[in-house]
């Protein structure tokens, strides 16, 4: 319990306030390769370990916190019956360890990070004023982006890239053979690299860049 005073007008006023409280759960999941993110929250990806998921944050929010394992695919989100803060991210942190991974994903203004990627087709989509950060290496990335939402992957190394962007999101991507892309309504794509195939689309105000 913390208690704060305040002098006004000659007399001390004191209130009470109970201090968050920090904690820290551990989730079993595993047989998972994909990670979906979604209600505001911060998810961090290490790819290349043994399976382990932790979350970090306010006990009470830690309540609402929504884990569920559909196919191969990790959710993270909030239960359906709750609110965390409207139209701002949660101070929750879930981390995330696997041996893989092959899709990547963040919507409803979520953060997501991931690290050591190494795979041959990989997929990644952002939505609705998401950002997703990714690096390591892949044969092939197949990225979306709409509604204002972020992809920073030109960090994630690879060989042939399909992209289609809308709606004022961004992508960043690296593709050192082929890209394909397809920016409309504001989107923007920038593609580094430097590859020699391209096959480029832009309407509507849409914007496609290609880069050394």
């Amino acid at each position: 319990m913390t208690i704060k005073c305040v002098l006004t007008a000659g007399a001390v006023s004191c209130l009470a306030f109970s201090a968050a409280q920090a904690e820290t759960r551990n989730f079993d999941f595993s047989g998972f390769s994909a990670v979906e993110a979604s209600a505001g929250l911060s998810v961090e990806v290490t790819v290349g370990g043994d399976y382990s998921v932790r979350a970090e944050g306010d006990a009470d929010d830690l309540e609402k916190l929504r884990l569920e394992l559909d196919g191969d695919t990790l959710e993270v989100g909030r239960k359906r019956s709750s609110i965390f803060q409207r139209n701002s991210r949660s101070d929750i942190t879930v981390f995330v360890s696997m041996p893989s991974m092959n899709e990547a994903s963040a919507s409803s203004g979520s953060e997501l990070t991931a690290t050591g990627i190494d795979a041959g087709d990989f997929s990644a989509s952002v939505s609705s004023g998401a950002e997703a950060t990714l690096s390591g290496t892949c044969d092939t990335i197949d990225a979306s982006g709409s509604t204002g939402a972020d992809l920073d992957a030109d960090d994630l190394r690879c060989s042939h890239a399909d992209a289609d962007v809308s709606t004022g999101a961004s992508l960043s991507l690296y593709a050192s053979e082929s890209i394909e892309a397809d920016a409309s309504t504001g989107g923007d794509i920038v593609v580094y690299g430097g590859p020699a195939n391209t096959d480029i689309d832009k309407s509507t105000g849409g914007s496609v860049r290609v880069r050394d």
